[in-house]
């Protein structure tokens, strides 16, 4: 029999509700997992209090897989940082990448009369699962980096926003990278993500589009890294064996980077390049220090702030269009060259951007992302992905011209930040 967290995810991806009968048996489910949530579809409270400048400030919810993953360590950080830094409360959760808890959590925060919520869900079904259950509860939902695919702020009225890097054009210009340091030849260990989430197809694509301009590279792929130290490194050793010589170590995140850079430097074994994704911390460190080749600058905790300033401003009333709910963050490509400045910017105490300036609720004229933000093309975000039956909603028809002035409008509306400089060369 199929469990209930499999049935919840299924029908959340398959079925978007176009009968009373397919929305109560969701509900059914989510029910039993713990979460409590209201058939009726009455429109979102304004919060429980406000402000002396009269805005609202309810209680706010983050979500992340677990805090083993320097990763989501860093991401909850930077909510915590942009929450203190506009006045509200937050609660951050791990759901350890279970649907059944990540639903509990969302019925937690509705029956606490939180309003908003978001997160980096483990998979696409985890995605589906929480949107939607978003929308039956009346919670404003954010998440970053992982959705199913066709899947966008189109299909649900109170997803607010989607942000995730370049992932594809990242992972392709990392592996070109990575190959032209080892000399274009010889055998590169690629350790994978976690199935079943969007980066992971993404970054895996784009190895595969380098490799076709590399062919005397060899790619040898080890079990799941599962986006952690512990499990990359488990899985890099267990591959040693069968490897007879290498050059590279292609990892799917920073995380599964440091674990191969610790297998690495337990068994003595100099001069291997190693890349990774994502701009942590320790990772810019290990680059300045001469352990790792590369890693993609879109810093966690940043990526963790913009999402909460998006639901601080839903709140608030601003309406987003369409093209600004899909939003590319914008990457430095961390090498040798920069990592100390970067290093110095970015981590020589808390983040240090101006978390209020991000917000066009409080500043409507004014606002800066800090980042460059670009909205996503879903036709071509989703171009290679297998999408079944799952149709993108056609309010993406002939908004190309919109998505034009969107993208020109944040690009003009950055300004101002640690990555001011690095603007022109973001991926």
């Amino acid at each position: 029999m199929p469990s209930i967290e499999s049935r919840i995810a299924e029908i959340a991806r398959s079925d978007i509700f176009p009968s009373d009968v397919g929305r109560r048996t969701f509900l059914g489910l989510a029910a039993a997992a713990g979460v409590s949530i209201s058939l009726s579809s009455c429109s979102i409270a304004s919060g429980s209090k406000s402000g002396s400048d009269g805005l609202t400030r309810g209680p706010m919810a983050a979500h992340v897989t677990t805090l083993a993953n320097e990763f989501f360590v860093e991401y909850t950080d930077g909510a915590k940082q942009a929450a203190a830094a506009l006045k509200f409360d937050l609660t951050a959760y791990e759901e350890q990448g279970n649907v059944n808890t990540a639903l509990g959590q969302l019925g937690t925060v509705r029956a606490s009369g939180g309003k908003t919520m978001f997160g980096h869900n483990a998979s696409e079904a985890e995605c589906a699962a929480m949107v939607k259950s978003a929308a039956a509860a009346n919670i404003f939902y954010a998440c970053t980096f992982t959705a199913p695919p066709n899947f966008t702020p189109a299909d649900s009225r109170t997803w607010v926003r989607f942000i995730t890097p370049s992932t594809p054009e990242i992972a392709y210009q990392t592996a070109k990278t990575l190959f032209e340091k080892v000399g274009g030849e010889g055998t590169v260990i690629h350790v994978p993500g976690q199935k079943g989430s969007t980066p992971d197809v993404q970054r895996t694509a784009g190895l595969k589009r380098a490799l076709k301009e590399y062919p005397n590279i060899k790619i040898v792929t080890t079990p799941d890294g599962n986006w952690t130290a512990q499990d990359a490194r488990k899985a890099f050793e267990n591959t040693l064996p069968s490897v007879d010589d290498f050059v590279g170590v292609f990892t799917q995140n920073d995380s599964e980077a440091e674990g191969v850079i610790a297998a690495l430097d337990a068994r003595g074994i100099k001069g291997i390049q190693v890349t990774g994704f994502d701009g942590n911390k320790k990772n810019i460190e290990f680059i300045a220090d001469g352990k790792q080749l590369l890693t993609s600058a879109t810093t966690p905790g940043l990526s963790a702030g913009l999402a909460a300033v998006s639901l601080f401003d839903a709140v608030n009333g601003v309406k987003l269009s369409l093209p600004e709910s899909m939003l590319f963050q914008g990457a430095v490509l961390v090498n040798a060259e920069n990592a100390a400045d970067l290093r110095k910017k970015l981590y020589s105490g808390p983040l240090p951007f101006e978390w209020e300036r991000m917000s066009r609720a409080l500043h409507p004229d004014d606002w800066d992302p800090q980042t460059l933000l670009t909205p996503i093309k879903p036709q071509e975000f989703f171009a290679d992905a297998p999408t079944g039956d799952y149709k993108l909603n056609t309010a993406w028809d002939g908004i190309d011209q919109e998505i034009t002035q969107i993208k020109k409008k944040y690009a003009d509306a950055f300004q101002a930040g640690p990555l001011a400089a690095y603007k022109s060369e973001m991926v």
